[in-house]
């Protein structure tokens, strides 16, 4: 019998604590509606990872943001993250990152993160490109997708407000 080892993947997003202002502790004093504006406004990067994946993108901000280089990779996402994340530590915040949907298979992972980036639209994102559809998804209509897309946005969401913001500063990237 052939054991094969899953790569478990999860989507994640890198938020601005600028626009949250640490919402979580807020939620008492906010309309639902102010809240879910807020959630989604926070938001500037979605992915998909596994293991270290989203602190990569820390770290290659810290680097660049350390010695006031400009970054030299072709990967435009690089690009915006590091431009996103260098206004956000210069104003004294840190970048937040939240882990969702965790202990997927990487189709999965891919179509989450598409129909995620779908929903908040790129031109709203640093992302450079929308996401893969795998599986079904793939040949849904583009209501269907940014219908799922909302749903675990709102989902992610109960997952911010219940584990709190926690912010993620140079110093705290090795």
């Amino acid at each position: 019998m052939v054991q094969r080892k899953l790569e478990n993947k999860f989507t994640y997003f890198l938020r601005d604590p600028r626009v949250t202002s640490n919402l979580p502790s807020r939620v008492d004093n906010l309309s639902p509606e102010k809240i879910w504006e807020t959630f989604l406004s926070a938001i500037f990067y979605v992915g998909k990872g596994k293991r270290s994946r989203p602190y990569q993108h820390l770290y290659d901000a810290v680097q660049l943001w350390k010695t006031q280089e400009s970054p030299s990779s072709k990967k435009i996402a690089v690009l915006f993250v590091y431009l996103f994340f260098k206004h956000v530590w210069n104003d004294g915040g840190g970048v937040i990152c939240l882990h969702v949907f965790l202990n997927n298979i990487p189709v999965e992972a891919y179509t989450r993160e598409a129909v995620m980036i779908g929903a908040l639209g790129l031109e709203n994102l640093t992302n450079a490109k929308g996401g893969e559809f795998y599986g079904v998804a793939a040949i849904w209509m583009s209501r269907q997708k940014r219908m799922l897309g909302v749903y675990l946005l709102y989902r992610a969401m109960g997952i911010f407000l219940n584990e709190g913001e926690r912010q993620l500063y140079p110093e705290d990237i090795n």
